[in-house]
């Protein structure tokens, strides 16, 4: 594998740059340890009778509450189609909604403490992935080619940074936002936004890139009707290698970001595979194997106890959250809960 050991030995030095980083930003994720235990998951996720809304996993009881958002908020309803979730440092629950197709979208400050709204902004295209950033939060909008900064109290700082057709997910890494794409657009890039200047430079590849991670390594890329994961170098910032995820699907889906040197690959929806960097070289496995009835949706790693979090809906319209063992895939716990086309699994640990 090309450069791996030269990214090796850069790894010390790149682990203290994330660390600065992480201590230098004020809205940083709030950290997990053995001291500051897992409380539970919220699950975003439409139903057809209330839109969006969420329910909530709690870790101490192994139980389900539905419909959390209108179940708190009598007669109200969060705006249609589910975008993302995150919970931030301020310990505020933000949530975007892309809304009506052709009419703007909205973006939600919420109160984990009451599941009350404090703020919230009908703004942009279809407002869908987001990262929270040094007091900003830079917003896709996937109906348009824009991106919108945003302060905390929901201020529109930059809504003219054109970063190509229908935008998706936004990571923030290496002083970057990194912009993948929905999967069925025309423009095959990843696009860069500098976090100073708001200039933007793309790497183009075979396929849409539709996620991306970053470790010490750098940024890692999966793109559709592609097996290739590709990575990218955090000092050029260009394509360096690529490597052939043995799956059976034609397709990637998600990356989930487990340690430094490992992250999973969604293939397809349907397979989960461990890819992990051992004395300088990947492999690759498979963790959770395809079956008839199973379509993941969501996924997020819960690093204290270890566990890879799966929503799945099946063909037959059931949702289920499955809880595995995060390096073999031993399913732990199964639970139900409502709604469909679940999005974003976030982890409160207060």
């Amino acid at each position: 594998m090309k450069k791996i050991m030269f990214l090796l030995v850069l790894s010390t030095f790149l682990t203290l740059l994330l660390l600065f980083n992480a201590c230098s930003d004020s809205t940083a994720p709030i950290i997990s340890n053995e001291s500051n235990p897992l409380k539970g998951a919220y699950i975003l996720y439409y139903s057809p009778a209330t839109g969006s809304d969420y329910a909530f996993y709690d870790a101490a009881k192994d139980s389900v509450t539905n419909f959390v958002y209108t179940s708190n908020n009598p007669g109200l309803k969060l705006n249609v189609n589910p975008g993302e979730m995150k919970l931030n440092s301020d310990r505020k629950l933000y949530i975007t909604t892309l809304g009506i197709p052709g009419n703007n979208g909205t973006i939600y400050k919420i109160d984990p403490e009451t599941n009350g709204v404090m703020d919230s902004l009908r703004f942009g295209a279809s407002p869908f992935g987001f990262a929270i950033n040094n007091n900003r939060i830079v917003v896709s909008n996937s109906g348009s080619n824009k991106v919108t900064i945003l302060d905390l109290d929901f201020n529109i700082i930059n809504d003219t940074i054109q970063v190509g057709p229908e935008p998706k997910n936004v990571l923030y890494g290496f002083n970057k936002y990194i912009i993948s794409r929905m999967p069925g657009n025309t423009e095959p890039s990843l696009a860069l936004i500098d976090e100073i200047s708001n200039n933007v430079t793309k790497i183009f590849y075979p396929g849409v890139p539709v996620s991306s991670i970053y470790n010490v390594n750098g940024i890692f890329v999966s793109v559709n009707n592609n097996r290739n994961i590709y990575w990218i170098d955090p000092e050029s910032f260009t394509t360096i290698d690529s490597f052939a995820v043995p799956t059976i699907f034609s397709s990637l889906s998600k990356l989930v970001f487990k340690t430094q040197n490992s992250f999973y690959v969604i293939a397809n929806g349907n397979e989960v595979w461990l890819a992990t960097v051992t004395s300088g070289t990947f492999t690759f496995t498979n963790i959770l194997q395809a079956t008839s009835d199973i379509f993941i949706r969501a996924a997020s790693y819960e690093q204290n106890a270890n566990e890879l979090y799966l929503t799945s809906e099946t063909f037959s319209g059931g949702n289920t959250l499955l809880i595995l063992n995060g390096d073999n895939g031993t399913l732990k716990r199964v639970k139900s809960f409502a709604g469909n086309s679940s999005i974003s699994i976030v982890f409160r640990y207060f």
